[in-house]
């Protein structure tokens, strides 16, 4: 769907009305008259304002590719796809997001594709989706998955949207900045319903009654409740549908997620001994309140290498964590799977897709989504949550590292 604006205004093809001769005065227009005159000018204001402000609303970017009589099923899993290619009209070729199922076979159905998608949230019956317009600000947008019309959030003011996540079936969360030149938001926290289009996003607000410029966030699985990290590293507990005042978790390092099966967060503390710079791994239990020490064993590396994000498999120090090494130009990746007794090769990709960039559980824990980066894939430059063209995820069994399937594209619905 074409974004551009049209900027064409209808003009009346009535002449101006003559005031009669009897109404005018040496000294002016009467009274009656002048207020004609101001009630029209209003009237004229009024229908112009309303015409410009059609003209600018932004409009849905992104296009349905399902039909009407697909039905509301959702997928297992869905993962975007970005091309940096052009066509032969010098147009460049879409984004799509696809939806696939374990068990099929394919790169999965096309659900939506825009111009530019910079990331999504899967809900029950839609996808949340945000596009980037021509000038670089979002839209974010609601997709049906029953084909029906597209409808957009009701953003705050022209802005930028980011870390995009979904709970339930009709939530979604995100943070909000203001485009230039106005600073009235700078990555402030919003939730939205999705059920209730009437009522626009509402602010979540910190520990001090402000609302809250956040650095990382997500939802407690399963709940409307949510953990917020904010630009300083303080961490609170939140209610989305409630103003009820948010609950302490403390001031920590990294936020990493939770621990599959569990309402226990993972959190990073940096080691306050100088001589010492091992990070302390933390498991808070957001039932209990209690914090306990988890201790990790380490990956052997060599210099050359490097380590991707640690991702917990449970509350017992079982990891999974990429390797990367730069050889001759060339960066490829092993993932590995590592307890208290020691490391284990999991996965190792295919040459034609040697970089590891990111990796995540599947719900019920049986497989893992690796992304996966070719060498000569070309830097997208989005203006957010940049990435590379071209990417592929990886689907690998957790027991046994065997290889499933392949899918066009990253950002996989299971680390969402």
């Amino acid at each position: 769907m074409s974004t551009k604006r049209s900027t064409a205004q209808r003009r009346s093809s009535r002449p101006a009305k003559r005031i009669p001769a009897p109404t005018r005065r040496r000294r002016g227009l009467s009274f009656p008259v002048r207020l004609r005159g101001t009630i029209a000018l209003l009237l004229a204001l009024c229908v112009g304002l309303t015409a410009a402000n059609f003209v600018s609303e932004p409009r849905p970017n992104a296009v349905s590719a399902l039909d009407e009589a697909a039905g509301t099923a959702a997928f297992e899993l869905y993962t975007l796809e970005r091309d940096v290619n052009y066509d032969n009209a010098g147009q460049k070729k879409p984004d799509i997001i696809r939806g696939t199922n374990t068990a099929d076979s394919g790169d999965g159905t096309v659900i939506l594709t825009a111009p530019r998608i910079q990331e999504y949230a899967a809900l029950p019956t839609a996808l949340a989706a945000v596009t980037i317009n021509e000038n670089n600000t979002s839209s974010l947008e609601i997709v049906p998955l029953s084909g029906g019309p597209e409808a957009l959030v009701p953003l705050p003011e022209p802005g930028t949207v980011e870390l995009l996540h979904a709970a339930s079936k009709n939530l979604i969360g995100f943070a909000f900045s203001s485009a230039p030149p106005s600073r009235r938001y700078w990555k402030t926290l919003f939730v939205y319903d999705a059920e209730d289009p009437s009522t626009p996003p509402r602010e979540i607000r910190g520990l001090d009654g402000k609302p809250v410029t956040v650095h990382n966030w997500d939802f407690v699985p399963n709940t409307f409740s949510l953990v917020v990290q904010d630009e300083s590293g303080t961490m609170f507990l939140a209610d989305a549908l409630a103003s009820a005042k948010p609950a302490p978790l403390g001031l920590h390092a990294e936020f990493r997620g939770f621990i599959p099966g569990t309402k226990e967060i993972h959190v990073v503390d940096a080691s306050s001994d100088p001589t010492n710079k091992q990070a302390k791994n933390l498991i808070i239990d957001l039932t209990s309140g209690s914090t306990r020490q988890l201790d990790l064993k380490a990956v052997i590396r060599n210099d050359r290498s490097w380590p991707g994000a640690t991702l917990l498999l449970n509350g017992s120090g079982r990891y999974a964590q990429s390797t990367s090494e730069n050889t001759a130009g060339k960066v490829t990746s092993v993932l590995t799977v590592t307890d208290l007794t020691g490391s284990e090769t999991l996965f190792r990709p295919d040459p034609a897709w040697a970089r590891i960039d990111g990796y995540c559980l599947s719900p019920d824990g049986k497989f893992l989504a690796v992304e996966a980066t070719a060498p000569e894939g070309a830097a997208d430059h989005y203006p957010v949550l940049p990435a590379h063209s071209r990417m592929q995820t990886e689907i690998v069994a957790l027991d046994s590292g065997r290889h499933t399937r392949s899918l066009p594209g990253f950002l996989p619905s299971w680390c969402r």
